[in-house]
């Protein structure tokens, strides 16, 4: 079953990640937070970006922060399973809106799903 579900996924940067999920034994139907991550030159196009992305349906925006070297980073947190396509679209999406503000998406990343006991 695992090589079969290894087959079904493309072979593109995405699909490598989600590759090493399914060897490390996660479930990639279980649904889990999936973290979108987005950054920015400065505080205002993060804040615009952040105002406009909590708009969009069911997802979730923190608050932006700063690191040391003065990048803006918002993580836009969306609940669904970890489906290539899901996936890649949710990061079109949102890297289209954030270059609308001047940032780029900046990759994403999610915990493995729970196991129902």
């Amino acid at each position: 079953m695992r090589s079969l579900q290894l087959g079904l996924i493309p072979d593109d940067e995405n699909g490598e990640v989600l590759k090493r999920m399914v060897e490390d034994g996660d479930d990639l139907t279980l649904e889990r937070p999936v973290e979108f991550f987005h950054v920015f030159a400065d505080e205002e196009q993060a804040n615009a970006f952040a105002a406009a992305a909590a708009e969009m349906p069911s997802v979730a925006v923190e608050e932006p922060e700063v690191d040391d070297e003065d990048v803006w980073q918002v993580c836009v947190i969306r609940v669904m399973a970890p489906q290539h396509a899901a996936i890649t679209e949710s990061e079109r999406q949102l890297g289209a809106l954030a270059e609308t503000y001047g940032g780029y998406a900046d990759g994403w990343g999610c915990s493995p799903a729970d196991r129902p006991h």
